[in-house]
């Protein structure tokens, strides 16, 4: 890790944690979390996601960080928000089983209680849902980091790019 990254982490009052040993890095985290694309289902309904729920999901992963350097949340899970916009445009294109529906309904429960109708709440779940809720927040999770890291060779093939003119290109 790199001195300034250790200070960066120090500064935030996030622990360090070697990247060989497996443990989480909190800086890289905290980044992801405001960088990270948002993983939706393949549809034509994924552009009638609302904007407010999107820009949301910066400040549901900073918590969802919080609760688990607490040891309150899993750190291999995405956000319930997260789940739920993945599951809108899958939603609005076909119908989804009875499992799916209650997923779908206790994630609309738990993101958007206010606005939403108390007739269709669901409040729990049942371990097997439990169960492919988690499944779900977990692949969900592996996407964004797969993203996030194709981002970071991306980004350093381009620098590569910039330092090395190509040959046939004179400058004087």
């Amino acid at each position: 890790m790199s001195t300034r990254k250790g200070e960066a982490q120090e500064m935030l009052g996030l622990a360090t944690a070697p990247a060989d040993t497996g443990q989480v890095d909190y800086l890289e985290e905290m980044v992801g979390a405001l960088t990270d694309p948002i993983i939706v289902f393949p549809s034509s309904w994924a552009d009638t996601i609302p904007e407010k729920l999107k820009q949301e999901v910066p400040l549901r992963r900073l918590a969802h960080i919080m609760l688990c350097q607490k040891g309150e949340a899993a750190w291999d899970e995405a956000t319930d928000l997260e789940a739920l916009l993945h599951l809108y445009p899958l939603t609005l294109g076909r119908p989804i089983n009875e499992t799916w529906t209650c997923i779908y309904l206790y994630l609309g429960t738990k993101c958007l209680r206010p606005s939403l109708s108390q007739d269709i709440r669901e409040e729990t779940l049942t371990d097997y849902q439990a169960g492919e809720l988690r499944g779900l927040k977990r692949w969900l999770y592996r996407q964004r980091v797969k993203a996030r890291k194709a981002r970071g060779r991306q980004e350093k093939t381009e620098v590569r790019v910039e330092a090395k003119p190509p040959p046939q290109f004179k400058m004087f």
